[in-house]
């Protein structure tokens, strides 16, 4: 048996912008998604997945695909058959995916799970890919997840863990690791399913076209939200870190990506004590987190789920992706 781990992923800053070469800022959050292998003689391929169901498939010449039962699987069959090939695997194996992290929540699940697979089947293969080599390989699969166009950024953060400042420049990404140790937050998760490809895909592009000047200023400023967050995370100045999250919360209102319910819950979380609060990800429901204090972290979640949301203690700048025992 091969199990392999990675984290969600929280946009710290910067979300939107990334899309349109702006910088952000991202961190490993501290809940996991799982990935275990069992080798099998045969050629065939059984995923069985908590959240989606089970589908199977066939190692051939290249890589049949004999059902699938759930359209969700899919992007995680391409990423399978992009491995096998690209690993040279001949021998089938039995996939279990489980995940603490809510689908479509604003926390990357599906990057975890990517990054998480493709750990599990080099360690299968015996091929050394270091974890800074995940972008490359699992960014096309991620793109079609989010309907054709995706910063990618989460990528990084579920491979390498911590705290990065991301910049992206002609396809490549520059990560520069704040190594700023973790800091507590507490999540609260809305249930409101939110695929990311719907905003980006339809919203934005909308807004683009009819409030071009109200988008590039947003964009604007998010960078200098961003480049500002840098220095203070560094720095773990918590209380100028809250400022800018609320400041960036804002302007994600402003472009019409938050929520009613995510709305409510961040005043809530406020009125609880917290240096900051923001959504992240897509909007439109999903997730928001709040930066707290150590000790009124049960508080913080009290306060959250009195809207009737479900509140998640963690911290963020956590290990990446890794193989455990």
């Amino acid at each position: 048996m091969i199990i392999a781990s990675a984290p969600g992923n929280l946009f710290f800053f910067g979300e939107y912008a990334a899309l349109f070469g702006k910088p952000s800022i991202c961190a490993a959050v501290n809940i996991r998604t799982q990935v275990s292998l069992r080798p099998r003689n045969d050629k065939m391929v059984a995923v069985d997945s908590d959240a989606f169901g089970h589908t199977d498939a066939k190692i051939n010449k290249g890589f049949s695909l004999e059902s699938v039962d759930s359209k969700e699987l899919k992007p995680v069959l391409g990423l399978i058959d992009d491995l096998v090939q690209r690993f040279n695997i001949k021998n089938g194996f039995d996939l279990k995916i489980e995940s603490e992290i809510p689908p479509n929540s604003g926390m990357s699940s599906s990057t975890a799970v990517f990054c998480a697979i493709l750990k599990a089947l080099s360690a299968y293969a015996n091929v050394d890919i270091k974890n800074e080599e995940y972008f490359d390989i699992i960014y096309p699969h991620q793109a079609k997840v989010h309907g054709g166009k995706a910063s990618g950024m989460e990528i990084i953060s579920s491979s390498v863990g911590g705290f990065n400042y991301l910049t992206k420049k002609l396809g490549k990404i520059h990560a520069e690791s704040l190594d700023s140790g973790s800091f507590p937050v507490v999540i609260g998760n809305t249930r409101i399913s939110a695929p990311t490809a719907l905003s980006v895909k339809y919203h934005i592009p909308s807004m683009e076209k009819r409030f071009s000047n109200l988008m590039k200023k947003s964009f604007d400023e998010l960078e200098k939200i961003c480049i500002e967050a840098k220095k203070e995370i560094q720095n773990r100045n918590t209380l100028c870190v809250g400022e800018l999250m609320n400041r960036n919360q804002k302007v994600l209102s402003d472009i019409g990506v938050s929520h009613p319910k995510l709305d409510d819950c961040i005043s809530e979380a406020k009125k609880a004590g917290v240096y900051g609060a923001k959504l992240s990800g897509s909007g439109w429901g999903g997730i928001c987190f709040a930066l707290c204090d150590a000790k009124n972290k049960k508080e913080v979640a009290r306060a959250i789920e009195k809207t009737g949301c479900e509140a998640m203690i963690t911290d963020i700048g956590c290990e990446g992706v890794r193989l455990e025992k």
